[in-house]
């Protein structure tokens, strides 16, 4: 099985940054706008993906606010049953995220694009987090997702 991780150092609170992987607002700022969210065990989240789909995220662990673990549910995708993680630390005069998206069942080309985008994403958290400015552009992440998921890139 193979883990995409990836570290980010972000001038902000740990507070701040559970923040935004954990709360709707939050992730509607640097992953995708239209979702369904609670910092809640056991909830299902739902991020649906500009008319392609929905992810599905079972919240596994909420620990404030230094960890966050979902369970992917989404039926025959490359993600089912994969888990994401994000631990909050403070590293020197950083908040650092480690993000993890593991059990990958292949590290092929879906992972590598996977990889990619994560890293993307994780620089715009980055930039909300810091300036509380969302560069997130929706019309470009339809195009992406369309183009993903016709096998383009």
């Amino acid at each position: 099985m193979a883990t995409i991780y990836h570290q980010v150092l972000i001038q902000a609170s740990r507070e701040a940054v559970y923040e935004a992987v954990t709360t709707q607002h939050g992730l509607s700022k640097w992953w995708i706008q239209d979702c369904t969210v609670k910092a809640e065990k056991g909830f299902i989240n739902e991020f649906r993906m500009a008319g392609h789909g929905t992810n599905l995220m079972e919240v596994l662990a909420l620990q404030p606010p230094t960890f966050v673990e979902w369970r992917c549910l989404n039926k025959n995708d490359p993600w089912t049953d994969t888990h994401l993680t994000f631990e909050i630390t403070t590293k020197g005069d950083f908040t650092c995220l480690d993000f993890k998206h593991m059990g990958y069942p292949n590290p092929d080309h879906i992972y590598a694009t996977c990889n990619f985008h994560w890293a993307r994403h994780l620089a715009i958290l980055k930039i909300y987090c810091e300036t509380g400015i969302s560069t997130l552009n929706q019309t470009e992440e339809e195009q992406q997702v369309k183009a993903v998921l016709e096998g383009k890139v």
